[in-house]
């Protein structure tokens, strides 16, 4: 069985949104939390001159829905980093359409398979909640994630950080 480890973004098969496809289509649900979420700046200057030292590029891709209440919250939020990061280091491409399956057993996955892209339920992506945010270098490699909510510290902008220090 694959574990998460080795996940590459070229096993991201499903159409993707850009930051500025996501706003423009869910801009008036989301709008508030985009125009009022204040990422710490000293935080994005630590992860662009991180990525400038290491000659390295980041590509994250977000996994949601427009049901969930943490998509709604987190993913502009990470628009917002992203964007406020100013540089062309950082690439961030957005999956809806997760769907939840009512009727999964137990030890099968939750996310509907049919009406869910393909990535919902491949082995190798171990969605267990959304948002989820995974983390890929220049090459595609995996070397991060953060579900739902950052793990190491209190907002998105330090868990990125956390990610590129330890795994770049």
């Amino acid at each position: 069985m694959n574990s998460i480890s080795d996940l590459k973004w070229t096993d991201l098969i499903s159409p993707t949104m850009t930051p500025e496809e996501y706003l423009k289509i869910y801009g008036e649900k989301i709008n508030k939390v985009y125009e009022t979420y204040e990422p710490k700046s000293e935080f994005l200057e630590k992860i662009k001159q991180f990525l400038k030292s290491k000659r390295e590029k980041l590509k994250i891709v977000a996994l949601g829905a427009d049901w969930c209440p943490d998509c709604t919250k987190n993913i502009p939020r990470m628009i917002k980093i992203v964007k406020d990061i100013n540089t062309k280091d950082v690439d961030l491409k957005i999956l809806y359409g997760i769907m939840v399956n009512a009727l999964h057993k137990p030890g099968e996955t939750i996310w509907h398979k049919k009406r869910s892209p393909p990535e919902a339920s491949d082995p190798k992506f171990d969605l267990k909640a959304i948002p989820t945010f995974y983390f890929f270098n220049d090459a595609g490699d995996y070397i991060g994630v953060i579900v739902e909510n950052p793990k190491w510290s209190s907002t998105l902008e330090e868990g990125i950080l956390e990610i590129l220090v330890r795994n770049m």
